[in-house]
């Protein structure tokens, strides 16, 4: 039999309205990075940390975004590449000698600190809430670490592990708050460095729980955690014998353990 006039032979599917990302889209990047740079913020910056002395020789704003966003989705950027974006930036000729100059210790602390700016920025406008059955804590972290490979020349500041041909790489340390949604503490390492003595324990422990993994399994920093008042969670070792005080598990009749 033919299909009826109006119908078709295949299912028609139903449309539906494509999900609001969660993400910011491209056109709004530059605002969201003004918001966390203001001008007045990177002015500031850049006079603590003596990266200008002089604000017409050069706009650290436009100096800031240059760098930054200037390379792109280029692994590899030329200063005078960089310094084309800046004059394209500013409208403005700058000399070459001037721009070179520019690249100094007072630079690394310039970008640092706002680094470190954007990550205080970042976790105070995102306070999450703990759920009610961990309302006792006042925040979760979570301890790991990530391997980056750097140039082979940094062999000798930075030695790979595990490689057969000369190698560079650091550890990257992050301690990560569940409340700030973003991390609370950030060092460099270098490769070889085991995971126990990238975290040190204190004070700031208390009252807050600390989720890793077995690479920071040691008995001694368990206890350094309890004594600052703090807990932890961990997978246990394979050929680990604990005793279990007690269960926290509600078990019905004939079910228990």
């Amino acid at each position: 039999m033919k299909p009826k006039q109006g119908t078709s032979s295949k299912r028609r599917r139903r449309s539906h309205p494509a999900p609001r990302p969660d993400y910011l889209r491209p056109e709004d990047i530059p605002g969201e990075l003004d918001k966390l740079f203001p001008e007045d913020t990177v002015y500031r910056i850049a006079k603590e940390t003596g990266f200008i002395k002089r604000e017409r020789v050069v706009n650290p704003m436009a100096f800031l975004w240059a760098l930054v966003l200037g390379f792109g989705t280029h692994l590899q950027r030329t200063l005078a590449g960089l310094r084309r974006a800046y004059e394209k930036e500013t409208d403005e000729r700058i000399a070459e000698s001037s721009w070179h100059g520019r690249f100094t210790p007072a630079l690394v602390k310039f970008l640092k600190a706002c680094v470190l700016h954007a990550l205080h920025q970042t976790a105070n406008d995102a306070v999450r809430q703990i759920d009610d059955k961990l309302s006792q804590f006042e925040d979760i972290l979570i301890q790991d670490s990530t391997i980056i490979r750097l140039h082979e020349v940094l062999a000798n500041k930075w030695p790979a592990a595990r490689t057969r041909k000369v190698a560079a790489g650091i550890k990257v340390s992050l301690l990560i708050s569940a409340i700030a949604n973003g991390p609370k503490k950030i060092t460099i390492h270098g490769e070889r460095t085991p995971e126990i003595k990238t975290i040190r324990v204190g004070p700031w422990v208390k009252n807050r729980i600390i989720l890793f993994d077995l690479g920071f399994y040691k008995f001694q920093m368990f206890a350094r955690i309890k004594e600052n008042g703090g807990f932890f969670v961990s997978r246990l070792k394979k050929d680990g014998n604990p005793l279990l005080l007690r269960s926290l598990k509600v078990l019905g009749a004939g079910r228990s353990i």
